[in-house]
């Protein structure tokens, strides 16, 4: 009897190490889910919210192991999305509107920049709009954001894009600057993250973009129908790091700054500064896709392809992942902090 009620404890004691160690290995912290995101602007500002999920641990919050990849084009980070090189990354409207238009399935889950935030500026001896017939303009390549911008300032001067002016692909900003000091361009367009550049060189701004707020879906995040269908929980974490990170770049400034040089390898503190504050004020907390700026997109790219006229805005949208993060409070949450 004795023996009996000795070998039964011992089973006992045995089932529960068993199931001891078996719970205590299910509980264990699953491994990190590796994803590549791209961002295709190397300038402190927008890209920034990125940056700042990497590096203050906020997407390793949320279980993902996330790479930042730098594609220099909005156009060419959208591709590498499509090619499922990255499965979630930076890119902007005219970009996914020509994307879809194409019969792509990509689609905006939130954006942090939705008003075209570029000045049109000038060598010193252009005064008036006039002067700029015949000249040639320092362009990004087509369908970037630059391209864009570049087409409607000439557009909002009186001028016609594709008559008055001749606009030839150089790159970015830095490529463009280059151009106009050498004067084989006389015009271009930079965001408000590259002003202080040019305004040392004394470029005057013809036309201030941003003070005529035009809705446009400057920076987007973008995926595949695929991807959410396939990965929804991927997509979710990744937009719950991203609006955390949002909120970190709102109220942790020096901390901001340090990963804004680290990533910009901008040195000078009064850009870094002014490149923080400005973004500060103007990014939302709530990052949902501007339905209104996709429209303007596809307003804009409707004048010369006609299939722009019938595509529905609504389509290139997927707000519901934010909407989540709206609707139980948790965004609110973390400015009450």
């Amino acid at each position: 009897m004795l023996n009996t009620q000795s070998h039964g404890l011992k089973f006992r004691a045995l089932a529960l190490i068993f199931f001891a160690v078996f719970f205590t290995g299910a509980e264990q912290p699953r491994a990190a889910e590796k994803l590549n995101t791209a961002f295709f602007s190397p300038a402190p500002g927008a890209s920034a919210v990125i940056w700042v999920a990497k590096e203050a641990r906020l997407f390793d919050k949320h279980g993902l192991d996330v790479a930042p990849i730098l594609i220099p084009s909005s156009v060419r980070a959208l591709q590498a999305i499509l090619a499922g090189e990255t499965a979630i990354g930076e890119s902007a409207g005219p970009a996914v509107a020509s994307a879809r238009i194409a019969g792509s399935d990509v689609v905006a889950i939130a954006g942090n920049s939705n008003i075209l935030t570029y000045y049109f500026v000038t060598l010193p001896g252009i005064k008036r709009p006039e002067d700029l017939k015949g000249k040639m303009g320092a362009n990004h390549s087509p369908g970037t954001i630059a391209d864009f911008a570049l087409r409607i300032s000439l557009s909002k001067l009186g001028l016609d894009p594709l008559k008055d002016v001749s606009l030839r692909p150089i790159g970015v900003l830095l490529d463009r600057v280059a151009a106009m000091q050498k004067g084989i361009a006389q015009f271009t367009v930079l965001t408000e993250a590259e002003k202080p550049i040019v305004d040392k060189l004394g470029f005057p701004v013809m036309l201030d973009l941003i003070s005529l707020r035009i809705p446009f879906p400057q920076r987007a995040i973008c995926t595949t129908a695929k991807v959410i269908k396939e990965q929804p929980d991927t997509v979710r974490r990744y937009i719950r790091a991203y609006v955390e990170a949002i909120h970190y770049f709102k109220n942790r400034k020096e901390e901001t700054i340090q990963i804004m040089r680290k990533y910009s390898r901008v040195e000078d503190r009064k850009v870094l500064e002014h490149t923080w504050s400005w973004f500060t004020q103007e990014m939302p907390a709530k990052p949902y896709p501007p339905l209104e700026g996709y429209q303007s997109v596809l307003r804009e790219m409707s004048l010369t392809n006609p299939k722009a006229a019938i595509m529905n805005a609504q389509e290139m949208i997927d707000a519901r992942f934010v909407k989540e993060l709206d609707d139980s409070g948790v965004i609110e949450a973390l400015y009450k902090k």
